[in-house]
This record gives C-alpha cells, sequence and structure tokens, in this order.
C-alpha cells in the first residue's frame, strides 16, 4: 500500500534539491546524524512511499515519529520548501492506515480529548499536582513531571488597566493549555495591552482549541472541524478589524494555516483567510500599539528560549528579543541556542520523552554557564518542556512567560 497524498505535497517534493542546507538546523539530525532523522532524509522515505518503492509503515513512522514539527527546515531551505505540509499528510495517512504510528504515549489520546473541554484539562491539571508524588507508571511519572510547581493564580478576565475605547480592538487568545497551566500569563498579557492603548475585547469564556495538537497527530480531519469552528466563533464574536493576539506561537502559526487548510472550504474560505491575517504574536502588537510602557529591572541575568512556531511559522520571533533588550536595570543575554528548538514540540515530549530531554540539555548547559537568573518564554509548551529541565537539572533559573515578566518591571506608561 502507497500513501496517498495530495498534490501540494507532491510539488514539495519537486521543489527539494537534496542540497542539504536544513540539516544544521534539524535539532534531530544534529542528535543522531541519521539521514533518516534530517528533512532531507524524511523528505525522501516519503516520497519513496508515495511512489510505492517503500511499504509504509515502521521504519518510515520511525522517521516522522522523531521528527519535532519545529519547521526551521523551512527557514533554512533555499528553495522555499514547506517541509510542514508534507509532514502534515504523511502523518495524517500513517493516521489512516494505524493510529498507533502516530499516537504512542496512553496519555496523548485524553489529553487531544481535554484540550477541547478547557474546564476538564484544568481539573487535570489539579489532579496531576496532586499525584506527582505517588508511585505510578513510568510513562504517567514522566508526563507529571511536565506540570509546573504551582498553580498560577487566574486574576481578574478583565484588564485592570484603562482600556480605552477608540483604541485598536484586540482579542487575546487565552489557548487551551496557557488558560490552564499559566492562567496569570494571560492576565498579565490583557494588562499590558490595555496600558499600551489596546481596547482589550473581553476574553470569550467558550473559547476553544484551534486544532494545533490535533494537526500535528496527524488527526487532520479533527483539525478541519475545530478550524471550522473557531473561525465561525471569531466571526460572531469579534469585530472584523480585530487583532487576534497569541504568546502561543504554536496556536498563531495554527491559525496562520487556516487559510490554506480551508482554502477549499466554500462557505469559510474567504473568513479563514481574514481571520488568518488578523494573527499576531504578543510582542508584536505590543510594541506597535501608541503608549510607550517603560521597564525597569532589578540586576537580574535574563534570557530568552523562542517558540520555534513563532519564528518558523509566523516570522515574528525577532519581536520578544526587541522588547527585551528595553528594560534597563537588567542584563539581557542573548543564548547560542536561543531560536533552536527545546524539545516541546507540542506532544513530542510525551511521545519522545528521551530525544525531547536530549534536545533541551544544550539549552540547560547555557543556561547554567551564563547564571541565567530568569528564562523567558513565549509558549506554555516550551515553558512546561523547559520549567521540568531546570528543576530536574537542579538550577535556579526562574522560568517566566514574556507577558508576566515585563508586568512585573513595568515602570511607566507614557501616552
Amino acid at each position: 500500500m502507497s500513501l496517498l497524498l495530495p498534490d501540494e505535497v507532491i510539488r514539495e517534493f519537486e521543489h527539494c534539491n537534496k542540497c542539504g542546507f536544513c540539516l544544521p538546523a534539524c535539532p534531530t539530525y544534529q542528535e543522531t546524524g541519521l539521514e533518516m532523522h534530517s528533512p532531507r532524509g524524511r523528505l525522501s522515505l516519503v516520497e519513496a512511499a508515495w511512489r510505492g518503492e517503500l511499504a509504509p509503515g515502521a521504519g518510515l513512522w520511525q522517521a516522522l515519529s522523531w521528527c519535532i514539527g519545529c519547521r526551521a527546515c523551512e527557514s533554512a531551505c533555499p528553495s522555499g520548501v514547506q517541509y510542514g505540509v508534507v509532514l502534515t499528510h504523511a502523518r495524517r495517512d500513517l493516521r489512516r492506515q494505524s493510529r498507533r504510528y502516530v499516537i504512542q504515549n496512553r496519555v496523548t489520546v485524553p489529553l487531544l480529548f481535554l484540550v477541547t473541554r478547557r474546564t476538564w484539562l484544568r481539573a487535570a491539571l489539579r489532579a496531576g499536582r496532586v499525584v506527582r508524588t505517588l508511585p505510578l507508571p513510568t510513562g504517567l511519572k514522566r508526563t507529571v513531571a511536565l506540570l509546573p510547581a504551582e498553580a498560577g493564580a487566574a486574576g481578574p478576565a478583565e484588564p485592570q488597566a484603562p482600556s480605552p475605547t477608540g483604541g485598536v480592538p484586540v482579542y487575546l487568545l487565552g489557548t487551551c493549555v496557557m488558560e490552564a497551566a499559566y492562567p496569570e500569563a494571560n492576565r498579565d498579557a490583557r494588562w499590558l495591552l490595555a496600558a499600551a492603548g489596546a481596547r482589550v475585547l473581553p476574553q470569550d469564556t467558550l473559547e476553544g482549541c484551534c486544532g494545533a495538537l490535533h494537526l500535528h497527530t496527524g488527526d487532520y480531519e479533527g483539525a478541519l472541524d475545530l478550524a471550522r469552528a473557531a473561525v465561525r466563533r471569531f466571526d460572531a464574536t469579534l469585530p472584523q478589524e480585530s487583532l487576534i493576539v497569541t504568546h502561543a506561537g504554536g496556536c498563531g502559526a495554527m491559525i496562520r494555516e487556516y487559510a490554506r487548510l480551508l482554502r477549499d472550504d466554500a462557505e469559510l474560505a474567504s473568513r479563514a483567510a481574514h481571520w488568518a491575517s488578523r494573527v499576531h504574536d504578543f510582542a508584536t502588537v505590543l510594541t506597535s500599539l501608541p503608549n510607550r510602557l517603560r521597564f525597569r529591572g532589578d540586576g537580574a541575568t535574563v534570557a530568552l528560549q523562542n517558540s520555534c512556531h513563532l519564528i518558523h511559522g509566523m516570522q515574528e520571533g525577532v519581536q520578544p528579543t526587541a522588547l527585551l533588550s528595553t528594560v534597563t536595570g537588567d542584563r539581557f543575554v542573548t543564548l547560542p541556542g536561543q531560536d533552536r528548538c527545546c524539545g516541546s514540540g507540542g506532544v513530542y515530549n510525551l511521545n519522545q520523552p528521551a530525544m525531547a530531554a536530549r534536545v533541551l540539555k544544550p539549552h540547560l548547559d547555557e543556561v547554567r554557564q551564563q547564571g541565567v537568573d530568569i528564562w523567558i518564554m513565549n509558549n506554555p509548551g516550551c515553558a512546561l518542556q523547559c520549567e521540568r529541565g531546570v528543576r530536574e537539572a537542579g538550577l535556579s533559573a526562574r522560568v517566566m512567560h514574556l507577558s508576566s515578566y515585563l508586568r512585573e518591571r513595568l515602570l511607566t506608561v507614557t501616552e
């Protein structure tokens, strides 16, 4: 049986000239040095399976399951190959043949269910914190170790800074994991956006999942259903000129994909394209608003772990660095691996915990060597991954979201 792939994937095969520029950018290739764990190798294997020269099965599944999906290869490719499109459809067809080719961890299935039911997800996280000290099977123990040490305070639904009635209408996308694991980061982001002059729209308590995790695990149809629901929800609740702001790079990149994913949907194609064009990163929007925010630190050494999908999916990864550089008093250091994958990758660190830990280790070494006091995150999955790594490595660095760090150091607001 061959892989069943659409024409858009075949076109990506034709674009790839196997030059190898992607190899240094790929975190798993850097760890193993194996061609099957490189973007070029994976493209070749998928193409061979499509042509019927390779039976889809364990070998192809292993190659694709070891891929984090960080898309750094896309930024490195001189031919503009959209590797993520190939990965998505190959996983989709492998999942069609057998779900075991994509879903490898028993926690992944209930997680995909829970992210579409936010109240249940919060309850599951609370339960995980309770049982984390109990004797547990190795896989489950590794999973609950990802949870933050303490639940963040959800804070008020509305920002406490003045929010002008005539400002740019801004909707902060809370996202499933951020709202459940780090609600204080959403609270602080809304507050700062309002202080900077945005008209912050009330957060929709019925906000649903964007479908990013489903797409990563090959549940293409499930992801499309969630994308359609999100587009309809945006249309029903948001002014058309609204900006959708996110500080979860994976979710932002997913909504940017709505234009492509729903382009053949007669009802929603134009609306999906509209909302895809309205999504921006928190740092990008914050620096574009009319009020100037000034920040002052207390002498801490601060570093950033950038989100892969923010850099390679949204192409907005320079703004967090520029914003952190404006904080006087603190010392911002650019780590060599600042823009390289930390190994989180949606559910990757659940399905491939050993490789995720290998990918994270150089980052932890850099944090130790630079004496980092505060390690800034702009994606909840990265925060969970890095926070666990810091704890297990015995480092003293404090993992913080960008919005919470900036709110804590806000000095003045100038209109």
